[in-house]
């Protein structure tokens, strides 16, 4: 009896050992079959389901960051947990060349993209009814591009890291019209702001007011130039030296000239 036991302890090593490599065999037969297994990609994303030809075929793939998806090679689609989804060319289980993101906040992008990053040109089309048509680097506004609201205002030019920098047009939805430019959004430099109602100012602007030299000229409502006012502003008036000049109602003849200091939008009393 205690020999018979002693067999038993001594038979169970191998017993376990024997269990292991048919498990492995099995596990390795199925995953001949199915095409099951994992592997790296160059980019550094790890894959674990169908491999065929040596390269993801249906499975999931594992980001550095924490981030998963599903990997569909048939429908070219990467399906994120938080529930974006990409369709589109991949590269190393990257999005990589011309795709379409639509993101689960409503936002969706189609267009460029490298290694996995929003970079070329492309459309952005937001949940909020906007859109921005135009260069990108890195998902952000970069270069030139159009960005339109749904009230009609928008703005065509140069961005900068997601602000307009540089030159551009930017329309109001009031229908006031600015070209000139731009810093980090504010109207900054040389610039011609035109009112809806056709008064225009051509100058310079700081901190997004007019302020500087500049020429500003008033219209009447049946389109005759009424006055204009070219010299120093500060905070949108008249400050410091400038010319005023009055205008018949025929638009061109001049009918008063004031040159001198202006304070508060009004001739200084001397």
């Amino acid at each position: 009896m205690a020999q018979a036991k002693q067999k038993s302890r001594a038979l169970l090593p191998v017993i376990i050992l024997v269990a292991i490599l048919i498990t492995v065999v099995l596990v390795w037969l199925i995953s001949l079959i199915f095409g099951l297994g994992y592997m790296k990609t160059a980019a550094g994303v790890r894959f674990l389901g169908r491999i065929r030809g040596g390269a993801p075929y249906k499975g999931t793939a594992h980001y550095s960051d924490g981030t998963t998806a599903k990997y569909n090679a048939d429908a070219q689609t990467l399906t994120y947990k938080n529930g974006d989804v990409y369709t589109g060319s991949v590269r190393d289980l990257l999005p990589d060349g011309q795709g379409v993101m639509a993101y689960s906040s409503g936002d969706s992008y189609e267009g460029s993209f490298e290694a996995g990053a929003i970079t070329g040109s492309g459309t952005w089309r937001y949940a909020d009814g906007s859109s921005y048509t135009g260069e990108l680097r890195d998902g952000k506004r970069q270069g030139t591009g159009t960005y339109a609201n749904p009230d009609g205002s928008g703005y065509t030019g140069t961005f900068a890291d997601n602000r307009r920098n540089g030159v551009g047009k930017a329309t109001y939805a009031n229908g006031d019209v600015y070209e000139g430019a731009f810093v980090d959004d504010i109207r900054q430099g040389q610039g011609t702001y035109t009112w809806a109602n056709g008064d225009v100012y051509t100058g310079a602007f700081d901190g997004d007011v007019r302020t500087g030299k500049g020429v500003m000229t008033w219209y009447r409502e049946d389109g005759t130039r009424a006055e204009t006012y070219d010299g120093d502003f500060v905070n949108n008036l008249p400050e410091g030296k400038g010319t005023y000049t009055w205008y018949e109602t025929d638009g061109n003849t001049v009918a008063r000239v004031y040159t001198g200091d202006f304070e508060g939008g009004l001739i200084k009393a001397n």
